[in-house]
């Protein structure tokens, strides 16, 4: 079938990757909604066609392409890549691999699932590919402790990544991202893998440790960030912010609000400490929220009303404010 154009009619899923690879080929990223419903539509199976197709594009091609359906899967509704995705996961460029991988872990189906655990599980990928899988089997195992995985073919997704991060043998910054990643799953040996790997001597597991304590959302490592808070490592520093911030206990407001006073704390921790107080959203930490909007740093200022504009709920902070100093910064 022709339409009026000329050109033939994209609902076929391999006519749609056709000029959809035509586009991208002449330099276009204006790619049209009917081939890329057609695109989403191709079956499991068809990875060989979507490597003969894109072949005749080089890497740089291949990778604003799969960059492009990626955005526009973040982006809107009612598109599924899953099988493009895949099969450039194994392409023979590591940043094609990797953005495919990116792509793969917005895709909620059971193919994406297990194309993402064949990355993270095999040991001749590129290290950078692996993390980026395992990080996207993160957000897997989320959606499993929430519910809303039953048909994505998750079975065996939180036991992957236990073993990633028990595998002494594994690359260490993997096996932190495999911890930080397994820390969603409430289970009863999540907190004893949490405290080893705070324990150990190697950096990146002990940072892992640390952001994993925010995923597990677990108000009873509270202390224990309180300490990180204050540590020489300023990755530490910053990873302890986040944390308290994704735990979301008004028990953690108090200790970023010492930061504001600590003289070591740099410019990105106090900015991370604001976006936590956001994240917190109590009473206390939107009120102090309010007052950072008069601090004297652009970029805190910036921070406090980006936090306050995203908090998940708001409260007249005109009267939050009602008996404090107008402007506490200012002597």
């Amino acid at each position: 079938m022709t339409s009026i154009d000329g050109h033939q009619d994209a609902a076929e899923p391999i006519d749609g990757l056709r000029r959809v690879v035509a586009t991208i080929s002449s330099g276009q990223f204006d790619l049209e909604p009917q081939d890329l419903h057609a695109v989403s539509r191709l079956s499991g199976g068809s990875e060989s066609l979507v490597h003969e197709h894109l072949s005749s594009l080089d890497a740089q091609g291949r990778f604003a392409l799969i960059e492009r359906l990626r955005q526009l899967g973040a982006d809107f509704g009612g598109y599924d890549f899953t099988v493009v995705f895949a099969a450039m996961a194994s392409d023979d460029d590591v940043s094609v691999r990797t953005v495919a991988v990116t792509g793969l872990g917005q895709c909620e189906t059971a193919g994406a699932t297990q194309s993402l655990l064949d990355v993270a599980k095999s040991i001749e990928e590129d290290h950078g590919v692996r993390r980026e899988a395992v990080s996207a089997l993160g957000e897997v195992a989320m959606r499993v402790e929430l519910g809303w995985a039953a048909s994505e073919g998750a079975d065996g997704v939180v036991e992957a990544l236990r073993t990633i991060a028990e595998d002494e043998m594994e690359d260490e910054e993997i096996r932190a991202s495999a911890l930080s990643a397994v820390a969603v799953a409430s289970e009863t040996w999540v907190a004893a893998l949490i405290e080893e790997a705070f324990d150990s001597d190697a950096a990146a597991l002990h940072l892992g440790a640390v952001e994993a304590m925010g995923r597990s959302a677990d108000e009873s490592w509270l202390p224990v960030l309180e300490g990180s808070l204050v540590a020489e490592d300023e990755d530490e520093r910053l990873a302890a912010v986040q944390a308290i911030g994704e735990i979301g206990s008004e028990e953690g407001t108090p200790m970023l609000l010492e930061l504001f006073d600590d003289p070591t704390a740099s410019e990105e921790v106090v900015r991370g400490a604001v976006a936590a107080l956001g994240e917190i959203g109590s009473e206390e930490a939107l009120e102090e929220l309010e007052q950072l909007r008069t601090h004297p740093a652009a970029t805190v200022r910036e921070t406090a009303q980006a936090a306050l504009d995203s908090a998940s709920w708001q409260d007249d902070f005109d009267d939050l404010g009602a008996g404090r100093a107008s402007d506490p910064w200012r002597e």
